[in-house]
């Protein structure tokens, strides 16, 4: 069990648009939990969802700390508004095991900072507490009464996260692995190599 010991964040693939989900190694069990606001400053709770037998799951190591899932299910094809097919599917979930953030920061101060991340050739700006959203899709969001995308600083037992929320509620957290005043490493990645350095 030392090889499953700590907290697994479940890495969403863009695909996903349930709310993220911990899991962690209890003796003979797998415990899953989702998060919330313990407090207005950022920091996280667990909470327990549900629970499942570790010899029910099939698991395989990705590498030292992340592991894949593999999930019975059913795929769904619409074929018209009155027919469909059914599938038999195998998913495949990652999860990374989740490390204290290596900083001499404080919270207040990696909220002031500013990084250029590029994911997949795509440039995104990461900074906190800034709509996130171009122009037109904050007056389109302004207009329907929503809340635009949100990058919140948030920790949970020492880690870090930049959480990215839309129109109010929390979707996903990017795991911090370090981060100082002139460079940020993020990871929990869906694709190798899994983190992204970024420079201020």
């Amino acid at each position: 069990m030392k090889e499953f010991k700590g907290t697994w964040l479940m890495i969403k693939t863009g695909d996903d648009y349930f709310e993220p989900e911990l899991i962690e190694f209890i003796e003979t069990k797998i415990i899953h939990f989702g998060v919330r606001n313990q407090l207005d400053n950022g920091t996280l709770s667990k909470i327990e969802t549900w629970s499942e037998n570790l010899s029910d799951a099939k698991i395989e190591r990705v590498n030292a700390n992340r592991i894949r899932f593999f999930i019975k299910g059913y795929l769904y094809n619409a074929i018209s508004e009155t027919e469909s097919i059914t599938k038999d599917k195998i998913f495949e979930v990652d999860y990374e095991r989740l490390e204290p953030t290596k900083t001499d920061l404080t919270g207040m101060e990696i909220e002031k900072l500013e990084f250029n991340v590029e994911w997949k050739h795509q440039k995104i700006r990461f900074v906190f507490n800034t709509d996130l959203d171009s122009p037109t899709i904050q007056k389109i969001n302004k207009r329907l009464k929503r809340e635009g995308g949100k990058l919140i600083l948030e920790h949970l037992n020492g880690t870090y996260f930049g959480a990215i929320y839309e129109n109010g509620r929390r979707q996903t957290l990017i795991p911090i692995r370090e981060v100082c005043n002139d460079r940020i490493i993020l990871y929990g990645f869906p694709e190798m190599p899994y983190e992204i350095k970024a420079l201020n």
